[in-house]
Order: structure tokens, then C-alpha cells, then sequence
């Protein structure tokens, strides 16, 4: 499945990863971390798998005469909850803390106020320790239905991404891997009625940030799920040591592969 060759870059090789997408032999190539490393240095890998997946699942639909709708300066999929890996809030805390003071001030703030309106609606616990805050459903049932329905109450809430500026990703370069994903071929404005009007979406082959959640949980101990992104910087700060400790690289990239094949054999209404 992988061939492993010497890459360019200090401490990774590259790898040459035969997949199956959406009917397709493709050939991924991509670099894996070697010696003790941080589960954050397979973001990389990752990123290019979500990358050249997701082209593939794009050049699909348009081979059917549908056109990709999303353009910049359309935010309305910012305001959607949005679900990333841990190891994707450690590098969204890493962003925010290079920025100038300033600009970092601005971003801090944003991601309290959606915590507190959170609180507020009633979606977030303000008593539970902010380490591990599950987003709570108003109802019992079957956990596809209660995410849908938490979905659907944090999108009524219209809570921006803090990163948002001017209906545009202000990290756009670094922006979570659900992101890369995403992508409509309905009118662009449908995006703003989601749950109301029908937005047609391109469904993704692979979910690369629940493939990482769990592989990272076998190697650092935390829990196999995603978080919201406005509660990435409070996990961090309360929980990122856990992804400050190293592993051996090309184990966790052969967990990634293997986490890989695990979904890729489910069909797509079973996935989360």
C-alpha cells in the first residue's frame, strides 16, 4: 500500500500511498514524520490527502455538468459547526500565537464570545471543566440525529468563525481540513438558508479530521472524537500538553493508513 523513499525534507521520507478513491487507483504522495515526533507533524499528509481526495470528488461532480458554487466573500459555511481534530486546534493555536499582539487580542476575544453565547443558548455546559465540553443536545436518540440537531441549533445561533473577516478565511492557507472539504454546487445563497432551502453538497471520500481524531487518540490518550472549532483554544490550553509528547513517526503514519482503509471501507451514509 505505502512505498517509503528518502524525501527532501530533514527528518521525513516520502511516501508513495496507492488508494481507492470513488472508483479511482490514485497514487498519493506524501511525507512521513521518522524518529520521535509530535502527532502535529502528520498534518502534512494529512493535508494532501483531504487535498487530492477531495479533487477527485470535485472533477466527479463536474464530469456530470455541476459547478463548484463556492467563491470568496461567502461565508454563510463559516457560521456552520464546524468539527476539527485535536491536532488541527494545536495548529490553529500555533497561527493565532504568531500573530501581532493586536491581531491575536482580536482573535482571543472572538473565540470567548462564541464559548459565552454558547453557554448562553444553552448548547455548552458553563459548569463543566472547560478540558472536556461536549456541545449538548436538547433530546435522546441515535447519535447521527443528535448531531444533526445540535447542527442545527449552533447554525440559528449565526456564530462566525473568529477567523472570518469580511465574509472571507483570514487563515485561509491554514484553515482546518473540514474546510478543504467542503464544497456546494447549489446557488452559493442557498448556503446561508441551510436546513431550510437544499444545499447539494459534494460529499468527501475521505473525512481526514475524524481519521486524525482517532489516530491520534491511539497515541496520545485523547479521545477519539472531534472538537468545535471555537473550542480549540480552550483544549489546548487545558489539554495540549497531551500533543507535546513524541511518538515514533512512521508508526503513527502506518496508524493513519490504517485509519485510512478503516473508513474508506465504509460506505458513505454510515460515515459520521
Amino acid at each position: 500500500m505505502a512505498q517509503i523513499n528518502q524525501g527532501p525534507r530533514a527528518g521525513f521520507d516520502t511516501a508513495n500511498v496507492h488508494l481507492q478513491i470513488l472508483g479511482e487507483q490514485r497514487m498519493f504522495t506524501v511525507q512521513v514524520p521518522l524518529g520521535r515526533r509530535r502527532p502535529i507533524e502528520l498534518l502534512p499528509a494529512a493535508g494532501e490527502f483531504t487535498h487530492q481526495a477531495t479533487a477527485i470528488a470535485v472533477r466527479k461532480v463536474q464530469e456530470q455538468g455541476k459547478e463548484i458554487s463556492c467563491k470568496a466573500g461567502c461565508g454563510a459555511c463559516c457560521r456552520q459547526l464546524v468539527a476539527i481534530s485535536v491536532v488541527e486546534a494545536q495548529a490553529l493555536a500555533d497561527v493565532i500565537s504568531a500573530l501581532p499582539q493586536d491581531r491575536q487580542r482580536v482573535l482571543r476575544e472572538r473565540f470567548a464570545s462564541a464559548i459565552a453565547r454558547l453557554e448562553q443558548a444553552g448548547l455548552l455546559d458553563p459548569q463543566t471543566r472547560p478540558s472536556d465540553r461536549p456541545l449538548i443536545a436538547s433530546a435522546t436518540g441515535e447519535s447521527k440525529t443528535l448531531r444533526d440537531e445540535v447542527s442545527k441549533r449552533y447554525f440559528r445561533l449565526q456564530i462566525a468563525c473568529p477567523s472570518l473577516e469580511d465574509e472571507s478565511c483570514s487563515i485561509h492557507p491554514d484553515r482546518p481540513l473540514v474546510c478543504r472539504e467542503y464544497h456546494v454546487t447549489s446557488p452559493a445563497e442557498r448556503c446561508a438558508e441551510l436546513y431550510r432551502l437544499p444545499v447539494e453538497k459534494v460529499e468527501p471520500p475521505l473525512h481526514m479530521s475524524e481519521i486524525l481524531a482517532h489516530t491520534v487518540a491511539h497515541f496520545a490518550g485523547t479521545k477519539a472524537r472531534t472538537i468545535p472549532l471555537v473550542l480549540g483554544l480552550e483544549w489546548v490550553e487545558n489539554q495540549g500538553e497531551k500533543l507535546n509528547q513524541t511518538h515514533d513517526g512512521l508508526q503513527m503514519f502506518m496508524g493513519l493508513l490504517n485509519e485510512i482503509d478503516r473508513e474508506n471501507q465504509q460506505p458513505f451514509e454510515k460515515r459520521s
